[in-house]
């Protein structure tokens, strides 16, 4: 007996991320395949997408036990390169300072990865979406939302108490 499992698949403008499959499926059909490292560093971003999450925060949850700080960042570097398709960043894969990294909100949530987007004709005028994705997407972008709020009351608080 077989048990069907939906995988997780985070959708941006120009790249879907699977994390099951350690896999960037981009939109001209081409694939990239992550490390076990940038797979994970990339999953816990876009599971707390919008937050800044700091680079030791980040070694900690996503380095295998027997690696160090220095080739954590490394893997950082390496996912960095890996976000960028034909000179145009496409994975909103961000350094926010000195404070850590960051992956803005994804497009979508989907349990499971849908088929291939295939790129719109130059006469035809790109669809927002089909009745079969809306069915397939959870639209989970609240919890982000909801945590970016509280993260932004915390910090103007902060900076309130500051001044």
């Amino acid at each position: 007996m077989t048990t069907k499992v939906n995988t997780r698949c985070y959708r941006f403008a120009d790249v879907d991320f699977e994390p099951e499959s350690r896999t960037l499926y981009w939109t001209d059909q081409t694939i990239t395949v992550l490390s076990y490292e940038e797979s994970r560093m990339l999953e816990m971003l876009c599971y707390y997408a919008g937050e800044v999450l700091s680079s030791r925060t980040l070694f900690k949850q996503v380095a295998l036990p027997d690696s160090s700080f220095a080739q954590h960042q490394s893997v950082v570097t390496s996912l960095m390169a890996k976000s960028y398709r034909n000179g145009k960043k496409c994975l909103p894969f961000e350094v926010v300072g000195e404070f850590g990294y960051r992956v803005a909100l994804p497009q979508q949530t989907l349990s499971h990865r849908p088929a291939p987007r295939t790129q719109p004709q130059a006469d035809e005028p790109p669809s927002l979406a089909k009745p079969d994705d809306l069915q397939a997407a959870d639209f989970s972008i609240t919890k982000p939302l909801i945590v970016l709020l509280s993260a932004a009351t915390v910090i103007i608080g902060i900076t309130a108490l500051l001044t």
